[in-house]
């Protein structure tokens, strides 16, 4: 059964600068040498009106539940694709979040917003979190929850550097 999860994170910027910041060529190399990959590569596209944001990242397997490091061996290949839809009047944007891991039965889907907040704006993530392996799915996403999330707020704590230092 998959595993719920949401993340609320305000930033020190209104929402047009914190989404240049996270579709920052620069700010997405960052974020991928951060989380610890080995090899990565990022791009930012358009689908009509709709930003596209993808990155594949090869991250070492250490630290995860052994049966997952012996299913996947010494790396995992984890791509990661954003959607983001245009700025409201505001500056607000709503988004989703696709992140799976290459030949892993391993799913993590999200809604994103970025939305004016006081004193900046605010980043929300809620999703759920799927692993499709028989008899160990559960236990495999409550134990490798944690670690996504702590990815996700690594990221959003480069953005929220980045951000207050301009």
């Amino acid at each position: 059964m998959p595993v719920q999860f949401a993340e609320r994170t305000p930033l020190p910027a209104p929402p047009a600068q914190a989404f240049a910041v996270l579709v920052d060529p620069d700010f997405l190399a960052a974020r991928a040498q951060r989380s610890g990959a080995l090899e990565h590569t990022e791009s930012v596209t358009t689908e009509g009106a709709v930003t596209v944001v993808s990155s594949t990242r090869t991250v070492p397997t250490t630290g995860l539940p052994q049966a997952a490091s012996r299913f996947l061996g010494s790396t995992a290949v984890v791509e990661q694709v954003e959607r983001w839809e245009p700025a409201d009047a505001d500056g607000s944007r709503r988004g989703s979040l696709r992140l799976t891991v290459r030949g892993a039965p391993v799913e993590l889907l999200a809604a994103a917003t970025l939305s004016a907040g006081e004193g900046g704006c605010v980043h929300e993530l809620s999703g759920a979190l799927t692993v499709q392996v028989p008899l160990f799915g559960g236990t495999v996403e409550k134990a490798a929850l944690p670690g996504l999330l702590d990815l996700v707020r690594a990221e959003i704590g480069l953005a929220r550097e980045r951000l207050s230092a301009r």
